[in-house]
């Protein structure tokens, strides 16, 4: 068995997979081109060759069904199969993306996922951006059984800081980067069994209701379970930012309006 073959099985067993879904593998030395070769539409091709230097630098890259193509298709790297096993993180990640937008393929009957807009786009691509970096580190540390203290280290010392000037400010703005951490953090808090603390950088935001509903349905199997909690505290967390960022108005008794600037 391969040890792709061996990475997707391992997941099925830990997040009790029972589904099976049309998946290729594809591992490469040119994420551009194979995905240039997988392009239905001029549209499509139009956006890959714009896309060419990212994908130049991507590792990875989950493609997604079309009208025209209804299997998804995972472009790995062969860089990530070296002796540090990222093919473990990189799978795991993806896969989990898979499994989420396989769920919303069959909730809404989106045909085409590469383009299509669904209902609550925002906040469940939140969710699966959080899910993903959660099962993708959790399993990837797991086996290859980490040091508990190495990746408490990475975690203070690499990722708190390197979030730190996305994540102090507009947090709306940032959403994307705030799933990023937050799936490393769950991930980490997991591992070694206790929950990490956040950076005060995080604290500072009315996020803690978004956070903790997340925090209490990282572990359901369907991204669609009790999703209603962390919609409602997703679009509540965004209501209150908004509120903040908008310009307060106050009037004076000589019946005119002053703006804050």
């Amino acid at each position: 068995m391969s040890v792709i073959q061996n990475m997707i099985q391992t997941y099925n067993l830990v997040y009790l997979v029972q589904k099976d879904y049309p998946l290729e593998i594809i591992v490469t030395t040119d994420l551009y081109h194979e995905r240039l070769k997988l392009a239905n539409t001029k549209c499509d091709q139009a956006i890959i060759k714009a896309s060419k230097q990212e994908l130049d630098d991507s590792l990875k890259l989950l493609v997604l069904p079309d009208e025209q193509d209804d299997h998804y298709y995972l472009l790995l790297h062969e860089d990530l199969f070296d002796e540090t096993q990222q093919y473990g993180q990189a799978i795991a990640y993806e896969y989990t993306r898979l499994i989420d937008f396989a769920d919303i393929k069959e909730k809404y009957g989106v045909a085409n996922l590469r383009a299509a807009q669904f209902p609550d786009s925002a906040c469940f691509l939140f969710l699966a951006e959080v899910r993903a970096w959660f099962r993708g580190f959790y399993l990837y540390y797991n086996l290859t059984s980490v040091e508990n203290k190495a990746v408490l280290f990475s975690y203070l010392c690499g990722t708190v800081p390197e979030y730190e000037s996305l994540l102090s400010f507009d947090l709306t703005a940032h959403m994307q980067a705030l799933a990023e951490f937050y799936g490393q953090a769950l991930a980490i808090g997991s591992y070694v069994n206790f929950d990490v603390s956040l950076p005060d950088y995080l604290k500072r935001h009315h996020v803690h209701e978004l956070l903790k509903a997340v925090q209490d349905n990282i572990n359901t199997i369907s991204i669609f379970e009790n999703y209603d909690v962390i919609h409602k505290a997703y679009e509540d967390f965004i209501q209150i930012k908004s509120k903040e960022t908008a310009p307060h108005v106050h009037s004076h008794t000589c019946n005119h309006t002053h703006h804050d600037h």
